[in-house]
């Protein structure tokens, strides 16, 4: 909490955001210690939370209720990595329903062969693009985020990657293409943002 309210590292800089706190499925026991830490700290400073959640369908359903029972608010809470996460558009939808912010982040990753989940079949940015529309169309649009998870240098453009840039040269043309409006992707990059991450 010090480097939350006072500065990290010994400088003033201060966190804004306790995360991304992984978890793995089965979630073992720290990490369900750390998800309590994470919500009592939470409920104490009123800053934003943002879950890395195990490889699994139900392990978001799991990390809210932890998270719900250890105090969090869950409405300042992001779910990462849905796209990968849940596929299922009913089991999409019931998950919507816990409030939390519903992220998808992988965009501009389109595998054939995903090694950390062979089982799952990780959707393209189309894909992406129909799932955040059709949380649009059930009333989630306050609850949208996208991101594109660059973590190695090969997913810049430097290196022949999709860049930073991929998500407003790419993916919300298609967006508007595909029927979402210039307000609603006003929200989603943002206003849902910006709400997030402002420390209540």
């Amino acid at each position: 909490m010090d480097e939350i309210l006072h500065g990290a590292d010994g400088t003033s800089i201060k966190c804004g955001v306790i995360g991304e706190i992984g978890c793995s499925w089965p979630l073992t026991e720290s990490e369900r210690k750390v998800l309590q830490a994470t919500a009592h700290a939470q409920a104490q400073l009123g800053c934003p939370v943002i879950i890395h959640p195990g490889r699994s369908s139900r392990a978001p359903f799991q990390i809210i209720r932890i998270l719900q029972e250890a105090g969090a608010d869950i409405s300042k809470t992001v779910m990462s990595h849905l796209d990968r996460t849940i596929l299922d558009k009913k089991e999409l939808l019931e998950f919507a329903q816990l409030g939390c912010y519903l992220e998808y982040d992988l965009f501009g990753t389109e595998l054939l062969h995903y090694q950390l989940g062979p089982d799952i079949d990780m959707p393209d940015d189309n894909k992406r693009i129909r799932r955040v529309r059709l949380l649009v169309e059930e009333g989630y649009e306050d609850r949208i985020l996208v991101a594109h998870d660059i973590h190695t240098k090969t997913r810049l453009m430097k290196y022949g990657g999709h860049g930073y840039s991929h998500i407003l040269t790419n993916v919300v043309p298609k967006m508007l293409l595909r029927g979402i409006t210039e307000n609603v992707l006003d929200k989603i990059l943002i206003e849902n943002p910006k709400q997030w991450l402002t420390f209540r």
